[in-house]
């Protein structure tokens, strides 16, 4: 148990995820993966959202392409 005011150091390490993107940065983020030029953590900071954001829809997109939508 931690003194009152002192905030838990391993909670400020957690994996939160970030939140959705919109439309127009999920195409962006599918363009420029494709293009063959820029990794996700590049493609987070040029559309300012969080990495795991550009993994999920890239994940979602491909599954898309293979037709188990």
């Amino acid at each position: 148990m931690q003194p009152q005011g002192h905030a838990d150091k391993r909670a400020s390490r957690s994996a939160v995820m970030s939140g959705r993107m919109d439309e127009r940065q999920a195409l962006a983020a599918v363009i420029l993966w494709k293009s063959g030029r820029f990794d996700t953590l590049d493609i987070a900071d040029v559309l300012g959202c969080g990495e795991d954001a550009v993994c999920r829809t890239l994940r979602a997109a491909r599954h898309m392409e293979r037709g188990q939508a």
